[in-house]
């Protein structure tokens, strides 16, 4: 049976979330001939939704001692580009 690759959502920047290194499971993606992945592949893309948050900055700041770095990007504004984390 021939694998068919998945394709990238439309209108997202992440196109994969690959599985990482310690995880247990794993799948792929068959053509079995009974036609379901055409079906699947007729669905809309998700659409985008905005959602107002109360951060006050676009940088963390960190003053823990166990950590090496004392700012990063605040996760909760994040990116456009739809990350995968």
């Amino acid at each position: 049976m021939a694998i068919i690759p998945p394709k990238p959502p439309r209108g997202r920047g992440a196109g994969s979330n690959p599985d990482n290194r310690y995880s247990d499971f794993s799948s792929t993606l068959e053509d079995d001939g009974w036609g379901v992945l055409d079906a699947l592949s007729e669905e809309p893309g998700p659409r985008t939704t905005l959602g107002i948050d109360a951060a006050r900055s676009v940088i963390s700041f960190n003053r823990s001692p166990d950590v090496p770095f004392d700012r990063s990007v605040n996760p909760y504004r994040g990116c456009e580009h739809g990350c995968v984390y």
